[in-house]
C-alpha cells in the first residue's frame, strides 16, 4: 500500500515537471485546446498504469504466499519389523533357539 503511494507521488511529481511538455507532445488531446486538458490524460492513463502493475504485484505476492503455506513436506512413516532369528547355541544340546526381541547372553556356567 505505502509502494502503491510512492509511484503515485512519482507520477504526480513528473506529470508536474514535465506537464508544459507533456502538453505540447505527449497530451492526447493537444489538438483539440477547446477541452483544457493540458496533458491531464497522459496523467490519468499514467496513474492508471501504475495502479495496474501495483495490483499485478499484489496478486503475485498473494499467489507466492498461498503457495508457501501450500507447500507441505510429506511426512514419511517407515515401519520396521522386528526379525526372528534362529541360532544354534553350543552346548544346548544341538536344539535351536528362537530369539525375538531379546538380546542373547550367554549360558553361565
Amino acid at each position: 500500500m505505502i509502494s502503491s503511494n510512492f509511484a503515485n507521488l512519482f507520477v504526480f511529481a513528473g506529470f508536474e515537471l514535465n506537464q508544459k511538455y507533456i502538453a505540447a507532445e505527449l497530451c492526447i488531446n493537444k489538438n483539440r485546446p477547446e477541452l483544457h486538458c493540458n496533458g491531464k490524460c497522459y496523467l490519468m492513463k499514467k496513474l492508471k498504469q501504475a495502479q495496474d502493475k501495483e495490483q499485478k504485484q499484489e496478486r503475485q505476492s498473494q499467489k507466492t504466499q498461498i503457495q508457501d503455506a501450500v507447500v507441505v513436506t510429506p511426512m514419511v512413516f517407515k515401519q520396521y519389523a522386528l526379525a526372528e532369528t534362529k541360532l544354534h547355541i553350543p552346548g544346548s544340546m544341538g536344539m535351536l533357539q528362537s530369539i525375538k526381541n531379546s538380546i542373547f547372553h550367554p549360558p553361565q556356567g
